[in-house]
């Protein structure tokens, strides 16, 4: 196989502070300010073994998408109870948790309008 696993998921957002802010308030995320040369301000952490990003739109080729199908951001929990509280108590409009067969997953869509999951897999 030519492809060893996922190293990174870049969010590119026209307020990426305010994003940032909302998956350390909402989810608890430690994303820390990074810097890295010719690279404009951004923020980051490690989830899993997956360097989760947040940059400024200011420079990327394309167009904001809000609300599309894909891709989705699936992140893994082991209480998605807790989780959901936790956004309904932030005033997210989540939906779940649902039962898929492998697992309760917890949906809603951040500020920028991605999909957002949040999975409890079954043991």
């Amino acid at each position: 196989m030519l492809i060893d696993g996922v190293t990174a998921i870049p969010l590119i957002s026209p307020d990426a502070k305010a994003l940032a802010d909302f998956y350390r308030k909402v989810l608890d995320l430690p994303l820390q300010d990074e810097e890295h040369p010719g690279i404009p301000l951004h923020y980051g952490c490690d989830v899993g073994g997956v360097h989760l990003a947040i940059h400024s739109s200011e420079g990327f080729t394309g167009v904001p998408t809000r609300n599309a199908q894909s891709p989705a951001i699936v992140l893994g929990t082991s209480n998605v109870k807790a989780v959901f509280e936790r956004l309904a108590a932030s005033g997210v409009d989540a939906m779940g948790p649902s039962d898929h067969g492998f697992g309760l997953i917890v949906s809603f869509r951040d500020p920028d309008g991605n999909v957002v999951e949040i999975l409890e897999a079954h043991e």
